[in-house]
């Protein structure tokens, strides 16, 4: 059976960057001196082969392709976020200093200061309940969408919400290998009874680990224990929540969407794991990336009109 043939061109664009980045992952692992656990990793990637096998037999048979397109889709963000988090760890090299400092003045800047806002919101441990369920919302609202998608046969918006997830998280680990950011709470300690109310992700713990991966890079064998948001600006969180809600309108998912991201926002700034401008930063980033992504994968129609004036241009035959 022929791959490429059985792909749709935005299946295939998508596949072309997993491969990059695990070119990337085997060049680096053998440039830092790093291994991965692989039993780690063997479910997730077994898991992601089955689901294209399966695609690919349903293609074959020209059957389901409802199916088909999920099966791919779904097998393909797995792939990608397994390959793009090793990547995450092997792009920093030891000794880094970050921008957190530059990130703190842009905040102070607008006015914004992390440890004031965590100890205010820190009186109302309900709500920070909520916000930290929300923030960690974030794949279980990916997925959803993803199979919504797909299951109910809108193809391009399918194939435009993968790449924008893929591209967006390519050019933030692009930026983050040049300009690496952990976001405020490595750097500023909350008292202990403030994080108790909060029950944050990003906790102390978390912080240390960022810090001496900045220190002394990456682990010499990366396992799941090691594959952890790191990268704080831009906002890849931020990114997701726009996903998930603006490619759910005309769907029943929107103001489900719109409800739960509306706390968002407050929810990535109490973690601690990004800045404020982290979030105007991956605001910025994904209406760039849907841009284009929206010019690479046009609407179908538009898509069956550049065919047909294609077809008119060419010559007659004598």
């Amino acid at each position: 059976m022929n791959l490429a043939a059985r792909l749709h061109r935005p299946e295939i664009l998508a596949a072309w960057l997993i491969a990059g980045v695990l070119a990337l992952d085997v060049g680096l692992l053998a440039w830092r001196g790093s291994s991965i656990a692989a039993a780690a990793f063997a479910g997730n990637i077994a898991v992601a082969l089955v689901m294209i096998a399966l695609a690919l037999g349903y293609r074959h048979l020209g059957r389901a392709a409802e199916i088909a397109t999920t099966l791919i889709a779904c097998s393909f963000f797995i792939l990608f976020s397994n390959a793009g988090a090793v990547l995450n760890n092997l792009l920093i090299a030891p000794g880094s200093a970050t921008i957190d400092p530059l990130l703190f003045r842009a905040d102070a800047m607008l006015g914004f200061d992390w440890r004031a806002f965590a100890i205010a919101l820190s009186d109302y441990p309900a709500l920070c309940r909520v916000l930290s369920w929300t923030y960690q919302s974030s794949l279980v609202q990916m997925a959803v969408v993803l199979i919504w998608l797909g299951f109910t046969g809108a193809r391009v918006n399918l194939h435009r919400f993968l790449l924008v997830g893929m591209i967006s998280s390519c050019v933030t680990m692009a930026f983050w290998a040049l300009a690496p950011s952990f976001g405020p709470a490595p750097f500023v300690e909350l008292p202990a009874e403030v994080d108790a109310r909060i029950g944050r992700v990003v906790d102390a713990g978390y912080g240390a680990r960022l810090l001496d991966l900045a220190a002394n890079g990456a682990p010499p064998v990366i396992g799941q224990e090691h594959l952890m948001g790191l990268i704080a600006f831009p906002s890849m969180h931020t990114v997701m929540a726009l996903m998930t809600t603006l490619f759910a309108r005309r769907t029943r998912l929107f103001w489900p969407m719109v409800l739960v991201n509306l706390l968002m926002a407050p929810a990535i700034l109490l973690q601690g794991g990004h800045h404020l401008v982290d979030v105007f930063g991956g605001t910025a980033l994904f209406f760039a990336v849907h841009a284009l992504v929206s010019r690479i994968v046009p609407h179908e129609k538009s898509a069956l009109a550049q065919a047909s004036a294609d077809m008119k241009a060419l010559p007659l035959p004598a």
